[in-house]
């Protein structure tokens, strides 16, 4: 079987054109947007990714730069950019997850979801999620279940996966790293990497097919943190079974980095800067390794791969920057992160447990404590970094990512309904999903009224100006007869 690493270089090329040089030097000198995701009620972390450039939609809500996300027994679609709102689109009847990972295809037509501990890696078509009938995963009869080990997973191509096989998996108490080709019958593993010590970490792939994994806790000698990058034709010449599998050692894959948080999640942006997330709870970094996220400078990657570079220099701006999405810096993972090719958006999730829920409120942990556990009752947040350049179809100075109207200028983002889709582009004033006249019946109810009059509703001031007019009446027009979702 054959899995070709340059049919997936110009895959993902394909998707995601670079409109930027280097995003490197951006991330950190532009604005970031938090939203929240959804709250865990009966599960205990959450996993997410984003959407390609796709033309795949859900019930007309259109799927390219959305996040998908899943917990307790749902999977669901973020309502539109910039927002803290999101709709069921699948459920699985088992009970709630304790989900590993979920990872889009590069296309964006395929989802592949490890549901947890014990419980078998799903994949799926996204073209049988629903917004009006979610379906359950367990049942579905074009969901495949698989009852393989995992922890990470990441996509070679659009017809197979790269899988971390789980520190209970693969060889006793090690990882090991395994490829499924999905068009293959029967679906079977292929071994790639075995013996890697310690718990697992998590897996990326970048443009050209080059593999990176580590170690995800170990604690004599400390190598926790640690990743190898192993390249394309190393990983393809296993694959076709030119070479034996790789295990894991001084002399196994290319040394990146040495210390870096406890790798638990992975993947690339469009540059192939490497993302890295986690935190070492468990101290073996020491405190330095928690309450922030990661990102490797593609050309050092790419030098490490070559055999011309040492591991990443941590002390070089230049080669290392690391992003603090909780300025408390007190959660025990950044963790999962994801990039978002068609609106050029590094996502990264995190929990302000620490923040929201200490009493008494609002009081920080001690920085680099990972005091701040994932457990039900959290709100996660997310935080979207976007570097210059990233898509702004509106041209209001939000990028499209962050915008809760992206076709419509709105810089202040007004939502007072909470609804999702941001007042400018919402006329939908009863929230049944149609702009008809019992929305017009709603606007003329508070007609010629202004802030802090009787009678003046918020909702109806669709322009934000203070004042229900004729500006408002001619955003309720040009929206007449339409239907949800509102851009």
């Amino acid at each position: 079987m054959r899995i070709p690493s340059s049919p997936i270089a110009a895959a993902i090329l394909l998707l995601s054109t670079p409109v930027f040089a280097d995003a490197f030097d951006e991330y950190a000198g532009n604005t970031s947007y938090t939203f929240n995701l959804p709250t865990i009620t009966d599960g205990w972390s959450v996993a997410l990714d984003g959407f390609p450039t796709t033309t795949e939609d859900v019930d007309g809500y259109e799927l390219a730069g959305r996040l998908l996300v899943a917990n307790d027994q749902t999977v669901y679609l973020q309502k539109n950019y910039g927002s803290s709102v999101y709709v069921p689109v699948a459920t699985l009847s088992g009970g709630p997850m304790d989900p590993s990972f979920l990872a889009i295809s590069p296309d964006g037509s395929t989802i592949a979801l490890g549901v947890g501990y014990g419980a078998p890696l799903l994949v799926f078509p996204s073209s049988i999620l629903s917004i009006t009938s979610p379906p359950d995963l367990l049942s579905h009869v074009d969901v495949i279940e698989l009852d393989v080990d995992y922890y990470d997973g990441a996509w070679y191509g659009n017809d197979a996966l790269v899988i971390n096989g789980g520190w209970i998996g693969h060889g006793g108490y090690t990882s090991g790293v395994y490829a499924l080709d999905l068009t293959a019958s029967p679906i079977t593993e292929i071994p790639l990497i075995t013996s890697i010590p310690g718990a697992s970490a998590g897996i990326a792939v970048d443009s050209a097919g080059n593999l990176v994994t580590g170690i995800g806790h170990q604690t004599s000698p400390n190598r926790t943190g640690e990743l190898r990058i192993w390249a394309a034709a190393d990983i393809q010449d296993v694959i076709d079974g030119i070479t034996s599998t790789y295990a894991y050692g001084g002399s196994e894959g290319s040394l990146l980095a040495s210390n870096v948080l406890n790798a638990a999640a992975l993947g690339f942006d469009e540059d192939d800067s490497l993302h890295v997330g986690g935190g070492d709870a468990f101290g073996v970094g020491g405190a330095s390794e928690n309450g922030y996220a990661a990102l490797i400078r593609a050309s050092v990657v790419a030098s490490v791969v070559g055999g011309s570079q040492t591991p990443v220099n941590e002390a070089s701006s230049s080669q290392y920057l690391e992003f603090v999405p909780d300025a408390c810096e007190d959660d025990s993972t950044t963790s999962p992160i994801a990039f978002v090719g068609h609106t050029s958006a590094l996502a990264i999730a995190w929990n302000p447990s620490g923040d929201e829920y200490s009493s008494p409120a609002g009081q920080c942990h001690s920085a680099g404590s990972a005091s701040d556990y994932w457990d039900i009752g959290v709100t996660p947040k997310v935080t979207m970094y976007f570097p210059d350049g990233a898509p702004d179809s509106d041209g209001d100075g939000v990028p499209d990512g962050a915008d809760n109207a992206y076709l419509t200028a709105n810089a202040n983002q007004r939502d007072t309904d909470g609804d999702g889709f941001g007042n400018i582009a919402d006329a939908d004033l009863d929230n049944d999903d149609d702009v008809d006249t019992d929305d017009y019946n709603i606007l003329m109810a508070s007609w010629n009224t202004q802030l802090g009059n009787p009678g003046y509703n918020q909702h109806a001031d669709l322009d934000g100006d203070g004042s229900i007019d004729t500006a408002d009446y001619n955003i309720y027009l040009a929206r007449y007869g339409t239907s949800a979702p509102f851009y």
